[in-house]
């Protein structure tokens, strides 16, 4: 029998935004300067919300100091 593991939460810049309280441009301003972990797909930044959670537990670190959360 094949286990299925369930996909992360991935959430748009919109839902990232209301997430932490941010406004979503901010927040797609963050990842292009790769200041907050973002995956692009497209045109479009996604934010995996287990990474966001993560992030913010370490303080909000930027890809410089801390680049395990960014991969």
């Amino acid at each position: 029998m094949v286990t299925v593991e369930p996909m992360p939460r991935l959430l748009t810049a919109k839902e990232a935004a209301d997430f932490i309280g941010w406004h979503p441009e901010y927040i797609r301003r963050l990842a292009r300067q790769k200041r907050i972990p973002a995956v692009r797909i497209g045109r479009e930044w996604r934010f995996y919300l287990s990474h966001l959670q993560e992030w913010i537990a370490q303080g909000c670190p930027s890809q410089d100091e801390q680049p395990a959360l960014f991969q």
